[in-house]
């Protein structure tokens, strides 16, 4: 059985990329990572107010990440999701879907569009406590990340990733 594909928003991959923890990503995502080419514009987008978000590019080259281009059919879910979700996140739900892959969000409604779709869905959070329970980073790291995360401007719903493991 082929391994899932994970399409990424940009507010995840920003959580990542703004503290220089892409190597997390690196670790658990290689080539079966995804962006849709609305995330990567938003990415590219956001590179002059915040130059750390080039280092998507780095994760492009390696193959960690992939531009997906969205097929008629994701584009017809895409211009359905529009209406109430980001272009983000409505063409990494409409990707998702499609090809049964996990979406990977922090955006509440997009959260709660991908229950209603039964998506499968996961986070920051998710990643990071992921990341430990796989051995791929120690539990002092996972803490560490989600600190500098949440310095930055994350809103967690949780204090440490030691607190849900």
């Amino acid at each position: 059985m082929p391994e899932k594909k994970w399409f990424f928003d940009t507010v995840v991959l920003s959580n990542f990329l703004l503290v220089d923890a892409h190597h997390i990503l690196e670790k658990r995502y290689l080539g079966k990572g995804f962006i849709t080419r609305a995330v990567y514009d938003e990415i590219v987008n956001g590179v002059v107010a915040l130059p750390k978000l080039s280092t998507v590019e780095k994760l492009l080259a390696k193959k960690v990440l992939d531009v997906h281009s969205l097929s008629s059919s994701e584009h017809k879910l895409f211009l359905e999701l529009v209406g109430h979700l980001g272009r983000g996140e409505a063409s990494i739900l409409a990707a998702a879907k499609i090809q049964s892959a996990i979406v990977v969000t922090d955006d509440r409604a997009a959260r709660k569009q991908c229950l209603k779709m039964k998506i499968p869905v996961t986070g920051t959070v998710g990643i990071l406590k992921a990341s430990f329970a796989s051995g791929q980073i120690s539990l002092s790291e996972s803490d560490t990340t989600l600190e500098k995360m949440v310095a930055c401007g994350f809103y967690s719903p949780v204090n440490s990733i030691s607190s849900v493991v």
